[in-house]
């Protein structure tokens, strides 16, 4: 088995600037590789699905609108009441990438892989790829959405009590938090 040399692992041996460039391009590889490896599962997952494609379809379904739901409640009630301090730091710099894995949310779909099993973790998986896509470039791409999302979060980021959808806004009109 080939092994790299110790010397060439250590801190010592990278400079605090280069190990900080090496962290940080980690980080980046490690927040947009989610982008396109939720989707590489949910299409895993939809295959191995031992239901027929009807039902296979209603569940993926029924996956994407339980994790906008999920969205909504979790920036909602989490980020806004139960860790506000870190999620003020968004709010005060949106410009600046969020380059943090929520790892709690992987720990969440295997969770939802048990209790629901392959089809609906498929919908849920893509809608937090789309969900991860959507709130990056609403920072960071805005040509690339349309003009009604980038409208949605701007307020939110105006109006923090308001508009906790990223992906859509039907739960905020359901629950009265849209702005109006």
């Amino acid at each position: 088995m080939f092994a790299l040399p110790r010397r060439l692992l250590s801190a010592h041996h990278l400079g605090r600037d280069q190990m900080t460039s090496l962290r940080r391009l980690v980080d980046i590889f490690l927040y947009f590789g989610e982008m396109f490896l939720a989707p590489l599962i949910a299409l895993v997952l939809f295959e191995m699905s031992p239901l027929g494609p009807v039902e296979s379809a209603l569940l993926t379904v029924a996956g994407i609108v339980t994790w906008t739901l999920a969205e909504y409640s979790f920036h909602r009630v989490v980020l806004h009441h139960f860790a506000p301090t870190q999620h003020r730091v968004h709010h005060a710099n949106p410009g600046k990438p969020v380059l943090s894995i929520f790892w709690q949310i992987w720990v969440c779909f295997a969770v939802v892989y048990f209790l629901a099993g392959d089809a609906f973790l498929a919908g849920s998986l893509v809608a937090y790829a789309w969900y991860l896509f959507i709130h990056h470039c609403t920072h960071h791409s805005v040509d690339r959405l349309p003009a009604f999302l980038i409208k949605n979060h701007n307020g939110h980021h105006k109006f923090a009590t308001r508009n906790f959808g990223v992906t859509t806004s039907l739960w905020d009109h359901v629950f009265g938090t849209v702005l109006r």
